[in-house]
């Protein structure tokens, strides 16, 4: 059921992923709080886009990002390099579950967060 604490939520979110500025953003939140529920009304609401989720645990790593864009997007050749495009529709919002899990190395840091970084950074 809508409700107006859902609908507060999915109007302060779609502007980020449907609007003309699309960004990468974190939604954090504590446990059971309604994040992937509010997430999930904005998907429902989206037109041809496609959302490919990652359930992250303490061995996820940037393989495991690059394996599931392998699945759901093509490599094709532009001016800029090798790119990633979506398969099935314009758009593709990559849904990254729990990204909290995955465990630190040595020197306190996440190879997943870290690789994530310098994707967004060259965007």
């Amino acid at each position: 059921m809508k409700t107006i604490q859902l609908q507060r939520g999915v109007d302060g979110i779609m502007p980020w992923l449907d609007g003309k500025h699309r960004k990468p953003f974190l939604l954090i939140g504590p446990d059971g709080c309604g994040k992937s529920l509010v997430l999930k009304q904005c998907f429902t609401e989206l037109r041809s886009t496609q959302v490919a989720t990652v359930h992250c645990s303490a061995q996820t790593n940037p393989q495991h990002i690059l394996q599931k864009l392998a699945q759901t997007c093509i490599q094709v050749s532009s001016i800029n390099g090798r790119v990633y495009k979506p398969k099935e529709c314009e758009q593709l919002i990559l849904f990254l579950k729990d990204i909290n899990l995955p465990k630190p190395d040595k020197w306190g840091t996440s190879q997943l967060i870290t690789f994530l970084q310098q994707v967004f950074e060259t965007e």
